[in-house]
């Protein structure tokens, strides 16, 4: 499977995982900014972060396995709670732990630590995957 292959799956399962929280924007890697002051209470940000690679057989086309992390944070603001983010980040847990996305296996998302920045807190998950090409 291709990268772009494997990243159009991610984003596929992102948007339908999303469709239970209308209003909610979402942003990928290397797409159009994040307008804070316009965006509303609360947005998620989508990227796939790649590890390490290794060969997994020899020969001619020797295949190969790559290893990452698909990165879900939930943005939101100061003084909004967490009910909603919690909901948010359990579901897009359920959704991407232990799934077989193409030639890419998902393992149990982690919890990031939350953190604060410029009126912004951001909690969400890592969704360790292998993707064998």
């Amino acid at each position: 499977m291709s990268t772009e292959a494997f990243r159009s799956a991610v984003h596929t399962l992102v948007e339908s995982t999303m469709a239970a929280f209308p209003g909610v924007p979402v942003f990928y890697e290397n797409g159009p900014e994040v307008d804070e002051a316009s965006v509303g209470n609360v947005f998620l940000d989508v990227e796939i972060r790649w590890y390490s690679a290794k060969l997994v057989s020899m020969g001619q086309g020797g295949a190969g396995r790559d290893t990452g992390a698909i990165s879900l944070q939930v943005f939101y603001k100061n003084a909004e709670g967490t009910k909603v983010v919690d909901e948010l980040v359990d579901d897009l847990r359920d959704a991407f732990k232990s799934k077989r996305i193409g030639s890419g296996v998902t393992q149990m998302p982690q919890r990031s630590v939350p953190t604060h920045l410029k009126g912004w807190y951001k909690s969400g998950v890592f969704v360790p995957f292998h993707l064998d090409t």
